[in-house]
């Protein structure tokens, strides 16, 4: 309309013609922008429901970092115990080792090992028994010797002090 005016303005007056293509075109021009609008629209709904898609991917990105942290602190603390193990495992198997050295020892010497006969073992007996009556009398005669000797020397004692009380008394 404002097109028309100027026109008018500056002299130029439009035909009846004139004036109906005008309402042809802008016509056009109206439904190109709807269909432009529509576009518009359209473009943004797929523009919401592509931004609702994308924080749902953030969301499980996120989501999937904090497990993956999670993860990886879980696999490290599971490494070090796999390390303590192989090295506990380790020790048990070097005491395994000692053990069984041991026992292959130990076996050995049993098998070495000779039980003697009833009447050998009664023999031994008896003569360990003998032994142990003569270290009770020597033990039994050490005592009575050592019960003379304190005797012997109180007595002696007693007389170097009677002597000496003599000798004092006689210089007095």
């Amino acid at each position: 309309m404002e097109v028309i005016l100027k026109k008018e303005e500056m002299g130029e007056v439009l035909n009846e013609v004139d004036f109906q293509q005008l309402k042809i075109e802008n016509a056009q021009f109206l439904e190109r922008i709807d269909e432009r609008n529509q576009d518009l629209l359209q473009l943004k709904l797929t523009t919401g429901d592509t931004l609702q898609v994308l924080n749902c991917y953030k969301k499980r990105l996120q989501n999937t970092m904090v497990e993956s942290t999670h993860l990886a602190r879980e696999i490290s603390v599971r490494n070090d115990i796999l390390q303590r193990i192989e090295l506990e495992t380790e020790q048990v198997e070097q005491e395994r080792a000692k053990a069984e050295s041991i026992n292959k020892k130990l076996r050995k010497q049993l098998s070495d090992y000779r039980v003697p006969d009833v009447l050998e073992y009664v023999q031994e007996k008896m003569e360990q028994e003998e032994l142990e009556k003569n270290v009770r009398t020597w033990e039994r005669k050490v005592e009575i010797v050592e019960l003379s000797l304190k005797t012997q020397r109180r007595n002696w004692e007693q007389m170097k002090a009677a002597s000496l009380m003599q000798e004092y008394g006689q210089l007095h």
